[in-house]
This record gives structure tokens, C-alpha cells and sequence, in this order.
């Protein structure tokens, strides 16, 4: 089977699900890109067994076909020929020729039909969210999900719809971020589920070229998000998110606002000096201002003044200055707003004009 296709109605496709394949797997067909023809449509799709996406492109093709193509060979390919190039794809029983002007390569195809694709599930519940709503839910969280943790619900991104309020969050141990963001009054109601972490990232990604609605469903172990041309399914975290609320402070005691890029410049240069592992900073308030220091093993130390309107007791706090930096890079504002109630409490930072976003730091020794 031959298929002429142009460099772009490729390309876009395959970006859109490479994300999820992982080049080094113990199944060599997972390092493969699913290949399909029918109907005028090309599919593809990658997974990795949790995360599966699948992007679709017309075609003038009318035959129908699929294959497996080693998905990192074949998007170099395509990136490295001219703009508006026209590839020939010569498809056999076990190989594929492509062929673009004087360039030929040769790649090893695998059988489709030993392709693990996800089956369509049971769908329970479904919604219809705004793609700059959920784009900026998952903005706002995702930083903040952990990472290979033993306490595997930390692994991934807490989302719910209930009354009309769309609630992300996120968090892996020493931090958390959540995001409530109001939505259409209409919207059918989601129960609190896990998203793993991979897909809530590669969400994150395809939202940021995306426009039009996000049609979510979900069934009891797997969520589906649907953008477009562009579909990703995920087998859902089993198990229950801790009690969050708790965590994030409804009131404090002592709170100031505070320039953010002034504020970000100086944790830049003061944790320059911090330790390499731990990022330690500490903090010191008082009716003067905000001193930031910070020091290392090998015994250097570094200073900076801040001026802040602070009229509280005086106190020290220490914190990481990567989770600082991390929830200021999330914060649309050009003053956040940072609140606590005593040495050994979180830290609250978030946007003084807008509190639908909350960032919480706990302290750590310095």
C-alpha cells in the first residue's frame, strides 16, 4: 500500500501523541507509533499502558490500512525534511520505504494488531469545560503533583466538578496548590477522581494549542479528555485524595503583600548560595522589612533587604526557594500576597485580587 501524504498533515498528529511514548519500554511495540488508514482519516496513537492519545488528520487517501512505525524515527524524519515536503510512504508486511524528494529511509514496521489500544469503557459521568478554564485549572496545579512517591494519590492531580465549580489540586507532601474556577451552570457534576500524573501534563500541553470546548467523561477507572481531533485517555489513580482542606489556611495571622518580580529576583539571587540539595532559605520580618538569607555547607552565606509594609511581631521562617519560585511563576499578578501565622506554620501565597488560585509552602529548618 502507497500513501502520499504532505510533511504537515504529519507532522501535527504525531507531535500531538509522541508525548506519551516513551522511547526505552520492555515492549519494543510500545516505542511505536500506531499507524491507520481509513475512510479519508489517518490515526495514530501511542501509549504507554496508563496514558494513551490519539490525533487524527484527513487525508485523500481512500484505502484502508495499519501498521506500527518506531514513532522517535519517524517524527525525526519528518522534522528534518523542507517545509511543505511531500513524503511516499511504501508500506510492506514488514517495513515501510518513505521517500521525499532525494532522501529515502528504510524503518521496521511492527503488526497492528499486537498494539495494545485502550477499549472504549462504560462512561458514567460527562462534562463540556472551556479549554482557557481547564488550561488554567491545570496551570496552576500541576507544578505541584509528586513524583514516584510511595503515597501513590500523590502521584497525580485531584480533579472534581461539583456546583457548578471546576476544583483542581495538587500536592506532594511539602507543598499544595489547588484551583477553584467557576463554569457553566449546566455542566453535569464529576466526582472526585485522580488523574496520574503524566496525563495531567500531557492535558496541560495539548489545552495550550487548543481553543474550543474539552469534552471530558469519565467511567469508574479511566477518564477520556476529547480536543478536537485529539483524544487521551488515562486509567485513573485508585485510591482517595487526603483532606486538603485542612491544609490550606482560611485565616492568618500575619499576612503583606509583595512585588512579584522583585520578590523572584531576590530569592534568584539569594538561593544562588543555598544549599545545592535542599534550597533552603530563611526569612526574617520585621517592622523594617524582609531579610532573605541563605548559606551552605562550605560556609558561604548570602543577604538581601526587601522592603515590605509588615507591621507584625518579628519572626524567621525557612523555606524552600524552588517551591517559592514555583508557585510565583503561576501567580498573574505583579503583587502576591503572602500570609502565615507563625514560625512553624505554611506559608499562603496567592494573587491579593484573585484568591481562586492558593499556594501552600510548609516551613522546613534552616
Amino acid at each position: 500500500m502507497k500513501l502520499k501524504i504532505n510533511k504537515t498533515d504529519l507532522l501535527e498528529p504525531l507531535s500531538k501523541v509522541f508525548g506519551v511514548i516513551e522511547r526505552r519500554q520492555t515492549l519494543p511495540i510500545l516505542s511505536n507509533v500506531y499507524f491507520s488508514i481509513a475512510g479519508g482519516r489517518l490515526k495514530l496513537s501511542g501509549t504507554d499502558l496508563e496514558v494513551q492519545v490519539s490525533a487524527e488528520a484527513s487525508i485523500s487517501s481512500q484505502e484502508n490500512y495499519k501498521t506500527t512505525i518506531p514513532a522517535r524515527k519517524l517524527l525525526d524524519i519528518c522534522r528534518s525534511l523542507p517545509d511543505e515536503a511531500e513524503l511516499t510512504m511504501d508500506f510492506d508486511q514488514d517495513k515501510v520505504i518513505i521517500k521525499s524528494g532525494k532522501s529515502r529511509f528504510n524503518l521496521r514496521v511492527l503488526s497492528a494488531d499486537d498494539y495494545p489500544l485502550f477499549d472504549e469503557f462504560n462512561y458514567i459521568n460527562e462534562a463540556t469545560v472551556e479549554s482557557a478554564v481547564l488550561g488554567k485549572a491545570f496551570s496552576k496545579t500541576v507544578f505541584c503533583m509528586a513524583q514516584q512517591d510511595v503515597r501513590y494519590y500523590l502521584n497525580g492531580l485531584m480533579f472534581e466538578i461539583l456546583d457548578n465549580e471546576l476544583l483542581t489540586v495538587a500536592s506532594d507532601g511539602h507543598r499544595l496548590a489547588l484551583s477553584k474556577n467557576s463554569i457553566a451552570a449546566d455542566v453535569e457534576s464529576i466526582n472526585q477522581v485522580i488523574i496520574p500524573r503524566k496525563a495531567a501534563q500531557e492535558v496541560l500541553r495539548l489545552i495550550e494549542k487548543h481553543d474550543d470546548p474539552v469534552f471530558i467523561k469519565v467511567a469508574k477507572n479511566n477518564i477520556k479528555f476529547t480536543l478536537g481531533d485529539v483524544q487521551l485517555n488515562a486509567k485513573l489513580i485508585d485510591g482517595r485524595f487526603p483532606d486538603f482542606k485542612n491544609v490550606v489556611p482560611e485565616e492568618s495571622k500575619h499576612s503583606f503583600n509583595i512585588d512579584k518580580q522583585g520578590f523572584k529576583a531576590a530569592l534568584l539571587r539569594v538561593s544562588i548560595l543555598s544549599n545545592e540539595k535542599y534550597k533552603g532559605i530563611r526569612l526574617d520580618l520585621s517592622n523594617q522589612g524582609m531579610v532573605i538569607n541563605a548559606n551552605n555547607p562550605e560556609q558561604d552565606e548570602a543577604e538581601e533587604e526587601v522592603l515590605i509594609d509588615y507591621s507584625g511581631e518579628e519572626m524567621s521562617m525557612g523555606f524552600n526557594s524552588s517551591y517559592l519560585m514555583d508557585a510565583l511563576n503561576v501567580i498573574e499578578s505583579d503583587k502576591v500576597k503572602v500570609s502565615f501565622t507563625d514560625t512553624n506554620s505554611s506559608c499562603l501565597l496567592e494573587n491579593p485580587e484573585d484568591g481562586s488560585s492558593r499556594f501552600v509552602i510548609m516551613p522546613m529548618r534552616i
